[in-house]
């Protein structure tokens, strides 16, 4: 069982990818001992992906993202809260953004008008190609070597950290999904003088960073990020603020949380007070 803890990074079925309702989410919760879980449903904005990403499901059909839906998420999540609350789960709202540069204008614009409690940032593409897509993945790392990968990724990621729009950064180093298997163990390494300056932009910008167990699903030995790049993160003064188990479906709910807290207790002991739990 897990002690207390807390998943914040779950998608709901709003999530293209995703199953498992608000509901069905909230009582599997109570069911392993989580105690606060944040539903964080994919959010994009790319106009040059929008009939691939830039959609929510509602009842089971893939519906274009406007301001209605995004509310229609809010407000189902507002009323699981209180429904829940009364027996010992606390439920918060957020949004996983995909970020990209050339959309920034568009995300300042459109995110305040909603009210979160958690907004997580991500870099799920390049060049507006998905690198975390089994399907469109290789299509990009052919494009580019190792390097070049971790200069485009870490760049982005600092452009993010720099925004002013998110509480934390996603699964850093999340190009390992797909990355392993093309580029080999080199990817361990790679991200080199590349990361530096995003984590600086991190710690300067008071963004945090999750540890996101979702690796250990797709068969890698570490978590995002790696114990490597948190050690370098936690030199350059950037925070552990969430866990994340990152789950689509039912059964990944809060898997691998209690392993991921042991290890931001052991490598960011302040971290016990700060966490978002």
């Amino acid at each position: 069982m897990i002690n207390s803890l807390s998943d914040f990074h779950v998608h709901p079925d709003y999530s293209l990818d995703a199953s498992g309702s608000i509901d069905q989410y909230c009582r599997k919760a109570l069911e392993i001992g989580i105690k606060r879980i944040c539903f964080t449903t994919h959010y994009d904005a790319d106009p040059v992906r929008k009939d691939f990403d830039f959609l929510m499901k509602v009842e089971g059909k893939a519906v274009p993202v406007t301001p209605q839906i995004v509310n229609r998420y809010i407000d189902e999540i507002r009323k699981a809260g209180e429904k829940y609350s009364k027996i010992g789960l606390e439920v918060l709202v957020g949004l996983e953004v995909d970020y990209a540069p050339d959309i920034e204008d568009t995300l300042r614009k459109d995110l305040p008008q909603f009210d979160l409690d958690y907004l997580l940032g991500a870099v799920h593409c390049l060049d507006h190609i998905a690198i975390t897509s089994s399907a469109e993945a290789e299509t990009y790392f052919k494009k580019r070597n190792l390097y070049q990968l971790c200069e485009e990724y870490y760049r982005v990621l600092r452009q993010a950290a720099s925004c002013g729009l998110f509480q934390c950064i996603a699964h850093l180093d999340c190009y390992r999904k797909y990355g392993l298997g093309f580029y080999g163990d080199e990817i361990f390494t790679a991200h080199g003088e590349y990361i530096q300056p995003a984590l600086e932009a991190l710690a300067s910008n008071n963004v945090g960073i999750e540890i996101n167990t979702s690796a250990r699903r797709q068969g890698q030995k570490d978590f995002y990020p790696s114990r490597e790049i948190l050690q370098l993160a936690k030199a350059s003064g950037v925070r552990v603020v969430a866990i994340g188990s990152d789950a689509h479906k039912l059964e990944d709910l809060g898997r691998d949380i209690e392993e991921a807290y042991q290890l931001t207790l052991e490598l960011f002991p302040e971290s016990k007070t700060e966490l978002l739990k």
